[in-house]
């Protein structure tokens, strides 16, 4: 008996063993911390990297990231780590209309949340080795490497916590905010794409602790030759220069992400 794909049913690669068993509504996420570091930038620079109709907002903001996530359900309570650069962005499609944060790219240092990204929600995810953050009194720092070499810095200093408060908008912005994303494959003969559409993501948190800091990073450049994978990308990133930074942030708690994505038009 040949295998026959079964309609409103979803495969990942290889689809012919049939349906994963991870496929639920919600990606739990038990245990997070985030550090985040935004800036704002060159307007310009920031809109040569948004696909129509995106655009930036009034304010080009760029949101640096370093996630540690423990208590992953999909990876059986597994735990990895990631880095994302995001845009501030507004989306102004015939029927939707979404303000957010559009990914620009993002690495992280286990190869399965890298195939679900990008096959399922529009994610432009790369490996990179990403260690744990580091802390020093009221200090963070963090970094990841391609094949050892750098390619993010990031610290944030002088670190103090928030009250409740202040906890508890940091937790209703970021549920407020909505995670565009863009699905892109190509076609079999490179002449284009086979699949080119923007997603729509949602992710509920949970917090528990906050701090603010002083934050700055740095984007590394070298040869395509010691980073083959990203060096075009750390190229572009150069434009995204560094004009004020905004307060920068750490906080812990916990995160549901909704795996069903929605294609905006």
């Amino acid at each position: 008996m040949v295998f026959t794909f079964k309609p409103d049913t979803p495969y990942l690669m290889p689809a012919h063993f049939g349906k994963h068993p991870l496929f639920t509504d919600v990606a739990h996420y038990e245990d997070t911390t985030n550090l985040m570091i935004p800036y704002v930038t060159d307007k310009d620079a920031l809109a040569s990297f948004l696909p129509k109709p995106l655009e930036p907002t009034d304010v080009p903001l760029v949101a640096v990231t370093c996630a540690v996530c423990k208590g992953v359900s999909f990876l059986g309570g597994g735990d990895y780590n990631f880095i994302s650069i995001n845009l501030a962005a507004v989306f102004n499609g015939q029927k939707d209309h979404v303000t957010g944060s559009y990914w620009a790219v993002l690495w992280e240092n286990d190869t399965f949340p890298i195939l679900l990204g990008r096959e399922l929600l529009g994610a432009p995810k790369l490996y990179a080795e990403i260690p744990n953050p580091r802390q020093e009194d009221n200090n963070w720092s963090f970094y990841c490497t391609e094949y050892g070499t750098r390619l993010i810095k990031g610290e944030i200093k002088n670190t103090a916590p928030v009250d409740e408060a202040t906890l508890k908008q940091l937790e209703e912005r970021a549920n407020a905010r909505t995670i565009i994303g863009w699905k892109y494959i190509p076609s079999p003969d490179l002449n284009g794409e086979e699949i080119s559409f923007p997603t729509a993501v949602t992710n509920k948190r949970t917090l528990r602790q906050a701090w603010f800091g002083e934050g700055s990073v740095h984007f590394h450049r070298d040869t395509w030759e010691k980073i083959p994978v990203s060096s075009h990308i750390m190229e572009g990133l150069q434009r995204l220069v560094v004009k004020e930074y905004q307060l920068a942030s750490i906080t812990k708690g916990s995160s549901d992400l909704m795996t069903k994505t929605r294609k905006l038009e």
